[in-house]
Parts: structure tokens; C-alpha cells; sequence
């Protein structure tokens, strides 16, 4: 594999792995602005010009973008994040100049009229209906919202008053302000040519610079622990998400220790969390832990879903789970385990280009420059159990934020009573 890490002078960058053996390529222009750029009025404009630039270009109508690539076996997507909007693509091997053109005639060149913005309007409004029913996604937003600063806390796709109040202005004002050089990254795997980055690099040339300074956004944790509630009618069992602060990527030795924990606790079917309380008490169907990370703080989910008569067994159960953690720490079994999953699923990241474009796209958006596959590698293999029950002590013990989807009618429960989660 060959590796391309260019810095342009308008502050643009080129990223990618060139993968010989393989006969697809896989690619993105990633912009360095999401939900957490905007403000109380136009949230949600991120998510709606990733959904705008589908509608056409000044070259291209909505058609002529995506029948291109999908007639000759290809893939063209998007995602808005907090802190970045993502296009790709993945194509065969021989196309990759021309889905290249298409990608960045996309998010450059778009037409924007009114027409096309009050359609996908409507269909906004329709995803953010759709979330809203979603038990997963209510309370995943629920808790962002209140956990999290104001800017952070901002759901992604926007509420439905302020898309319904966006207008070309507000979404043309914003592009134009945010969709420049130096917060344009081109990302790309697979069985490239280096006319593909020449291609690239000249393009990313011809965008304009914004002057000002542009660095990566980090949300700011509530610091006074939370207990946020919904209920509803359409439920019949619990939803429960604990959250806690948890390391940023930029401090590398407390991530990476954090990372295997979070795999050895709550990632795969032979974790901690699945084994232990959904194979050997049976009392979830769903459970698992998340570690979301930025530049320089994150956060730390754990997720179940459980009848209303198991809720105070689940809780003392997770209770008693991460009090041995925090007083034992992990067994070497555990670690071992966490240490290999990490590992093996960082090498199993290189087989498929779309997976590889997604491994170092992150790393590149939020901190800069990304480590190697050999040095992430290093990083994970030097780590050693202790480092991993530091971390344990360091971000889990405390008081807990809670989050709580319960069904309308009204139950008896030790932990609704108590309202709060300690270790």
C-alpha cells in the first residue's frame, strides 16, 4: 500500500491509499462544517445543503449526477455529521476520473433554485418526523441535546421550525462561507492513478480560501449530572442511554485505552455487557456501549432496551458490571480480548476501499494528518492492562447522566425513585 498525505497552498488537502490489488476506488470530499457550526436559527442548514446539492447542479440536473456512476455498478452517497458533510463514491477502477468531476462538481457548483429547495424541504421534514419516532434516535438526540453545549447539543438534521424557516439566503449564505478551500479534504482508496490526485489537487486549487481561521470544534460536557425523561404512549419497554464524558482524540494514550475498553465492555457478542446480562440473565434484547470522540473531548453511551418489571435489575446489574472494573479492573482474558477485537478489525478495515476511505477520513477532519496503519497498529499493541483500568477509573467512575424513553403508564421502580446512577 502507498500512502499520499499533500497539503495544497489554499489550504486544501489530499489524502489517500493506493490499493494496487484491487479493481474498485473509493472516494470523498469531505467539508469541515456540520451542525455544530450553525446557529439556533438556521440549524439544520448543513444537513439540508447536503440534501440541496442532489437537486442539480449548474452542469448537471439531479439525474445526470447519479445515473453516471450507477450505471456502470457504482455507489453515490452523503452524511452530514457535527463537524463535517461527507460525499463519496465508490466506482470499478476505470471510472474514478469521472466520478472525481461529479463529486466536486457537486459541491461546488450548486444551482440552488427554489423549486428544488421547497421539494427536499419536504422531505426533510419527513426524516426528522421519522427520527423523532424512533426510539433510538429520540433518545440518542434527547440526550446530545441536553449533555452537550449548545452548539454540539443541536440535533443534525435541525428542528422542524427552522427548516421550515430556511431560506436560499440562508442556506447560499452558508455555503458560501463555509464550502472553501481550507475546509475541503479529498479522500481516496483503492486502485488510483496519479492522475487522479493531479486532477484533484487542481481543482481543489481553483476553490477560494476563507481567510479566517478554521479549527476543530470539541463539545463541552455538562458537568452537573442529568435526568432527562420522556414518556410515550407507543412504548412498551424502558429505553435507557448513560452517558459520561470521555477522552478526545488528540490525547492519543488516554483514546486508545479508552477504545479497547469501550470494545472489551460493550462491542461484539463475547463482551462484557452481551455475555454477562443478555446471554447469562437474559433480561435485554439489545445492549451495547459507544465511544463517540472529537479533537479534544467525547463521550461515553451505554445503550439497553428492557421491560419495565427488569429496569432496576438491568441498572444493578450494569452497577455491579463496572463496580468490579473499577475495583478489579479487567481480567487479562478481557483485555486480551479487546486488545485483538481492536486490532483485528483495524486490519480488516484495509480489505475493502470504502472501509479504508472511512478509517483515516475522521482522523484527517477532526485532528489533521492521520497516524499509519502501522503506527495505529503500535499504538494499540503497547498498551498494556494497566493503562486500560487507568482509563476505567479515570472516565467511569462518578455520578452518571441518564436518559429515559418509558412507556405512558406508570410503574414502580427503586431507580425512577432515586433518580440518579453512581459508581
Amino acid at each position: 500500500m502507498n500512502n499520499q498525505y499533500i497539503e495544497l497552498p489554499n489550504g486544501a488537502v489530499i489524502i489517500g491509499e493506493r490499493k494496487q490489488e484491487t479493481r474498485t476506488v473509493s472516494m470523498a470530499f469531505a467539508m469541515k462544517v456540520g451542525s455544530a457550526d450553525e446557529d439556533d436559527v438556521i440549524s439544520g442548514v448543513s444537513h439540508f445543503i447536503e440534501h440541496a446539492l442532489f437537486k442539480g447542479t449548474l452542469r448537471r440536473n439531479a439525474f445526470e449526477i447519479k445515473e453516471p456512476i450507477e450505471r456502470i455498478g457504482g455507489s453515490l452517497n452523503a452524511y452530514t455529521g457535527r463537524v463535517s458533510t461527507v460525499y463519496y463514491a465508490k466506482v470499478p477502477d476505470t471510472y474514478a476520473l469521472e466520478a472525481m468531476e461529479i463529486l466536486f462538481d457537486l459541491i461546488t457548483s450548486p444551482r440552488f433554485d427554489e423549486a428544488s429547495l421547497d421539494l427536499e424541504r419536504g422531505v426533510i421534514l419527513e426524516e426528522i418526523a421519522s427520527a423523532e419516532d424512533d426510539p433510538y434516535d429520540r433518545i440518542y438526540d434527547m440526550t446530545i441535546e441536553k449533555v452537550w453545549d449548545r452548539d454540539f447539543g443541536r440535533p443534525i438534521l435541525g428542528y422542524h421550525n427552522t427548516v421550515q424557516g430556511l431560506q436560499r439566503n440562508n442556506v447560499a449564505d452558508f455555503y458560501g462561507h463555509t464550502y472553501v478551500a481550507n475546509n475541503a479534504v479529498f479522500a481516496v482508496s483503492g486502485n488510483y492513478g496519479t492522475d487522479l490526485l493531479k486532477n484533484a489537487g487542481e481543482k481543489l486549487l481553483s476553490m477560494k480560501k476563507n481567510e479566517s481561521t478554521i479549527t476543530p470544534k470539541s463539545p463541552v460536557i455538562s458537568k452537573d449530572p442529568l435526568w432527562i425523561v420522556e414518556k410515550r404512549k407507543d412504548l412498551q419497554q424502558v429505553h435507557i442511554l448513560l452517558t459520561r464524558d470521555a477522552p478526545g482524540r488528540r490525547c492519543k494514550d488516554d483514546f486508545d485505552a479508552f477504545k479497547i475498553f469501550n470494545t472489551l465492555f460493550g462491542s461484539g457478542m463475547s463482551s462484557i455487557l452481551f455475555h454477562n446480562i443478555r446471554e447469562e440473565l437474559g433480561m435485554v434484547y439489545n445492549i451495547n456501549s459507544e465511544f463517540v470522540s472529537y479533537a479534544d473531548s467525547g463521550a461515553f453511551m451505554i445503550n439497553a432496551t428492557t421491560s419495565p418489571k427488569n429496569l432496576d435489575n438491568l441498572v444493578d446489574s450494569l452497577k455491579k458490571e463496572m463496580g468490579t472494573l473499577i475495583n478489579r479492573g479487567v481480567t487479562e482474558a478481557q483485555f486480551t480480548y479487546g486488545k485483538e477485537r481492536a486490532r483485528g478489525k483495524l486490519l480488516m478495515s484495509t480489505e475493502g476501499t470504502l472501509l479504508t476511505l472511512s478509517r483515516f477520513l475522521d482522523d484527517v477532519v477532526i485532528c489533521g494528518k492521520p497516524d499509519s496503519l502501522d503506527d495505529l497498529i503500535t499504538r494499540i499493541d503497547r498498551l498494556t492492562i494497566d493503562d486500560v483500568n487507568a482509563s476505567i477509573k479515570k472516565y467511569i467512575a462518578g455520578k452518571w447522566n441518564v436518559s429515559l424513553l418509558l412507556p405512558e403508564k406508570k410503574q414502580q421502580s427503586r431507580f425512577l425513585s432515586e433518580a440518579s446512577f453512581t459508581i
